[in-house]
């Protein structure tokens, strides 16, 4: 040991500042995800897996060996892992996932029940339901009630409600069967056009058509006819619808906007506008994916960027990818155009006001529809009722039950799937059914 106090000082100082650098440079390569190597006698990097599901506590079985519980974080070294997460009682979701050094790769899973509990919304027989813009409220018909007056228009709110009921009778059936109008959502949900037509061999033609508030049980009686008014709403609903698509539309690229607005039909903004479905009517490629080459990880399941007409396909905004949504179809009869600028002079038709409701429904008008939380799509097809991931993967069946005309949707915080459907009754009596997710 040296004798001289400073030089003493001097090599402590230096340890110290080489202690602190080698620990801190330690750090970083620990926090990277780099790990010792026992074997090979150095560091490796290692990637960041990212396990989440809900309901929370599932099993995480990595290549076929159960390795932790949901929700986890673990450090695995890069190659390509098979995921299984699983829960008893649930439907497993299965992936796989490549990790890359240094980067962070998330598994989250959306896991739902192999028996879904039901319970009924409605009791007797009800028919035409309809979805309100923002997925909040159904407006269905209700008939055969034991109660006359109790038969008619009605608003059932999907939100919970704690202060009241959530339904609201807003007309009856004495005047005007409410079964065969045509009902259209205005764009803030407080009102609800109800169009009658008459067909001929030739045409259909509007014969009436009443302006309804949401709020409260209207008097039909003392309501004023508004068909000569027809073309005015037509012209500020459009106005309104243009509104809010506009501005989610700009927030994407010219590419997809220009497909969106002039090359497909039955477009679908998710819930929370970064993602968005769409069926294009012509043969479309799409560009290289810049903006998924710019970011270190994205999704790993193959993108589909050459469309075929008729097909659905769904293009996450965030990461720019685009995928085929399998066993998706256009609906046979109104093919849905996005508004994005009102008509001046719109011609009140039967045509226009379809178009106009099915822009107003925010559920698909052939079998497909977006689960609240924008990360899963309701599909139907012949097997009832499935949930699927917005890339296509992890198909489950969550009911075998057809709905009628397709109507499937969820509830704004998705415990709930509500399907108009046949359950336990005669074979011509439908009902809303609540399907809990839970």
């Amino acid at each position: 040991m040296t004798k001289n106090p400073k030089a003493k000082r001097l090599i402590i100082n230096l340890f110290i500042i080489f202690f602190l650098a080698g620990g801190t440079f330690a750090a970083i390569q620990y926090a990277k995800g780099y790990r010792p190597n026992l074997k090979e006698g150095s560091l490796q990097g290692s990637g960041l897996l990212n396990v989440t599901s809900y309901p929370k506590s599932a099993r995480v079985v990595i290549n076929d060996k159960l390795t932790t519980v949901t929700d986890d974080k673990l450090y695995l070294y890069p190659a390509t892992y098979n995921i299984k997460i699983e829960k008893d009682g649930f439907h497993p979701w299965l992936k796989s996932i490549p990790l890359k050094s240094e980067l962070v790769s998330n598994a989250d899973a959306r896991l739902f029940p192999i028996i879904t509990a039901t319970s009924p919304l409605t009791f007797y027989q009800v028919g035409n339901a309809t979805v309100n813009p923002d997925g909040s409220k159904i407006a269905y018909v209700l008939t055969k009630s034991p109660v006359e007056t109790g038969n008619g228009l009605y608003v059932h709110s999907l939100s919970s409600n704690f202060l009241g009921s959530q339904y609201t009778q807003i007309s009856d059936n004495a005047t005007k069967d409410f079964n065969k109008a045509l009902l259209v959502w205005s764009p803030d949900s407080t009102q609800i056009l109800a169009i009658f037509t008459e067909k001929t061999k030739i045409s259909e033609k509007i014969i009436s058509a009443v302006l309804l508030s949401t709020k409260g049980l209207n008097n039909i009686k003392t309501m004023s006819d508004v068909t000569l008014r027809l073309p005015q709403i037509i012209t500020q609903w459009q106005g309104e619808y243009a509104k809010i698509n506009l501005p989610t539309l700009a927030l994407y690229p010219k590419f997809i906007s220009d497909i969106l607005t002039n090359k497909a039909v039955n477009v679908f903004f998710s819930p929370d506008k970064e993602k968005v479905f769409y069926t294009p009517i012509t043969d479309v490629n799409l560009p290289q994916n810049e903006v998924g080459a710019a970011l270190p990880n994205i999704n790993s399941t193959s993108e589909t960027r050459t469309l075929q007409k008729d097909k659905t396909y769904l293009y996450d905004l965030k990461e720019g990818t685009n995928y085929a949504i399998p066993s998706a179809s256009v609906s046979a009869s109104v093919k849905k155009t996005l508004i994005i600028s009102s008509d001046a002079t719109p011609s009140a038709s039967v045509s226009t006001l379809r178009q106009l409701k099915a822009q107003s429904e925010s559920y698909y008008v052939g079998n497909l529809s977006w689960y609240s939380n924008s990360r899963q799509l309701i599909l139907t097809n012949q097997e009832g009722v499935n949930v699927t991931d917005y890339d296509g993967l992890n198909m489950t069946n969550i009911t075998y039950v057809q709905p009628l005309n397709g109507f499937a949707v969820s509830n704004p915080d998705g415990s709930r799937l509500i399907l108009l459907t046949n359950i336990n009754q005669k074979a011509d009596t439908y009902n809303l059914i609540s399907f809990d997710l839970k």
